[in-house]
């Protein structure tokens, strides 16, 4: 595999870096091309490897049944042909390579899940972190109440200035001299 290609093309399209770890039990939707024909391919299968995590090079290993044969395939984690990748389960594990597994059956087979029951059925692709622009905006909006604030206390000194003076100008001609000179 040309890893370098992977990297262009994540940093040309900016395609989401899957966050899968080991023990994840997940559903892949993935877009194939038959001649002229798009169709989506369904299966699920259970993530036995993680190589280079948060990486665009990054490859991870699953592991399942298809037409009842038990088939390994090794997909990038910045894939550009997932349409949906959902999270079914996750289990605990106590290794990081689950290679154990192709030789277990049936019960010795068994995980126990660490899901909530929240969890189940999320979509992979909708909790990658899209770009930051609207923190700009929020930024801005801050700035802007600032200003706001400023104005409003900068008019209760002048209503104060303003205050004081108007007595003073009452009076006499002389006076205002004064009130001119104490003002500036």
């Amino acid at each position: 595999m040309n890893y370098n290609r992977l990297k262009n093309i994540h940093n040309k399209n900016q395609t989401p870096i899957l966050p899968v770890r080991p023990g994840m039990f997940l559903e892949i939707h993935e877009i194939v091309w038959e001649w002229d024909t798009r169709r989506i391919w369904k299966f699920k299968w259970l993530v036995i490897k993680v190589k280079n995590p948060n990486q665009p090079d990054g490859t991870f290993t699953i592991r399942g049944e298809v037409a009842r044969m038990t088939i390994e395939k090794i997909y990038p984690l910045s894939f550009p042909n997932f349409d949906k990748v959902l999270l079914l389960d996750d289990y605990k594990i106590r290794r990081s390579k689950l290679y154990y597994i192709r030789e277990k059956i049936g019960k010795d087979a068994r995980f126990k899940s660490i899901i909530e029951s929240s969890k189940r059925n999320t979509n992979l692709l909708d909790l990658i972190k899209k770009p930051e622009a609207p923190k700009t905006e929020e930024k801005v909006e801050a700035k802007e109440e600032v200003k706001v604030e400023e104005n409003v206390e900068t008019k209760k000194v002048e209503e104060n200035v303003q205050e004081t003076v108007a007595p003073v100008v009452e009076d006499n001609a002389p006076a205002t001299e004064n009130t001119e000179a104490a003002a500036e």
